[in-house]
């Protein structure tokens, strides 16, 4: 059986949205070109090329050229970036953003990021990045309340999925 090739190893990807992240006081941090892949009701998937420097970041290693494959959601207070690999195209990995839901238009996804994220390695592992910063946001209480919830349905998320492809090897 051949190998399914990535959203992103298809010549040419063409960019036809702008993902924006933006801080918790609702600046833009900065944006990327992407191309949509699915959209339904309440979610959006996105493929974009990972365009920073090299970086390991919670033990997930980010490079360059690196395909993330996003799935944003109108009504879950976290996104989800799986990222593979540009050589082979294995996947490296998630990085869970925890943040209030997408904005979406005909041409942009923006998202404001509440600091927390979550790394999740493909042997199931998670690490939880940020905590002190989330802690020093300005965000009323039931924001805070709301990111936390995401926090654990993100979580508890990803443990049944790595149980289940652990049980299925």
């Amino acid at each position: 059986m051949s190998r399914q090739r990535l959203p992103c190893q298809r010549k040419p990807l063409r960019p036809g949205l702008w993902v924006r992240k933006l801080d918790a006081s609702g600046r833009e941090v900065y944006r990327y070109p992407a191309t949509l892949l699915w959209q339904g009701a309440r979610s959006i998937t996105v493929a974009a090329i990972f365009q920073m420097p090299d970086t390991v970041t919670g033990g997930l290693l980010l490079r360059r050229g690196d395909c993330f494959v996003e799935t944003y959601f109108a009504n879950r207070w976290y996104n989800i970036l799986a990222v593979y690999a540009r050589e082979s195209g294995r996947l490296r990995g998630w990085y869970v953003n925890i943040g209030e839901t997408v904005r979406l238009s005909e041409r942009e996804i923006a998202y404001r990021d509440l600091a927390l994220d979550v790394i999740v390695t493909v042997s199931g592992r998670q690490i939880v990045l940020d905590k002190e910063e989330f802690a020093t946001l300005s965000l009323a209480e039931v924001e805070r309340q709301r990111a936390l919830v995401a926090l654990q349905f993100a979580q508890r998320r990803f443990e049944r999925l790595c149980h289940a492809v652990a049980k299925n090897r």
